[in-house]
């Protein structure tokens, strides 16, 4: 597993999948991780990380650990471009954030 980190945060991490432990904090506690009010049942099940009211910026994280909050983001190209601050124009000429999807990884 790459498990890289994001040179601007300690706690922002790129990853090929989502790591078993947070290489942050040594614990099993990453999970997907969504924003928003969670349901009752939902922030109970301990099966999701969550993140609160407001997404990450530029993008809101793939996966977080419920101990120590750390930002995972799977590792892809829409990833990387948002992350990367990387602006394109699409086929309409609408300014797009991220790397375009036809461009070689």
């Amino acid at each position: 597993m790459n498990c890289n980190p994001i040179p601007e945060r300690e706690d922002w991490f790129i990853t090929d999948r989502k790591p078993t432990i947070c290489p942050r904090c040594g614990k099993k506690e990453v999970r997907p991780s969504m924003f928003g009010m969670p349901s009752p049942e939902v922030w109970e099940s301990g099966k999701w990380h969550i993140a609160g009211c407001m997404p990450d910026f530029p993008e809101h994280r793939t996966w977080g650990c419920r101990n120590c909050d750390a930002a995972f983001w799977k590792d892809t190209k829409h990833n990387l471009g948002r992350l990367h601050g990387v602006v394109h124009r699409d086929k309409e000429g609408k300014l797009r954030l991220g790397y375009p999807e036809s461009m070689p990884q």
